[in-house]
C-alpha cells in the first residue's frame, strides 16, 4: 500500500476568515477528520453537534466531540 497525503483547508463555516491549509494523511478507512486540539484556537470557537465514543490506536475508547 502506498501513502496518500492531500493538501486540505479547513474553515469554520460560522467565520470564513478562521482557516487553516496542511498536508494531510489520507485514512480511507476512517469515519471523522480528526484535527489536533492545539488547533482549536486557530479556528475560533466551534459548536459542539454531539460527542461520540473514538476507539484510539490502543483500543480503549475516549469521548470526543464532533463540531
Amino acid at each position: 500500500m502506498g501513502r496518500i497525503v492531500a493538501n486540505v483547508r479547513i474553515s469554520n463555516l460560522l467565520k470564513p476568515d478562521k482557516i487553516i491549509e496542511c498536508d494531510a494523511l489520507v485514512d480511507s478507512g476512517a469515519a471523522y477528520m480528526v484535527l489536533p486540539k492545539a488547533w482549536q484556537s486557530r479556528l475560533g470557537k466551534l459548536t459542539v453537534i454531539r460527542e461520540i465514543d473514538c476507539e484510539i490506536a490502543t483500543q480503549d475508547l475516549v469521548r470526543a466531540p464532533v463540531c
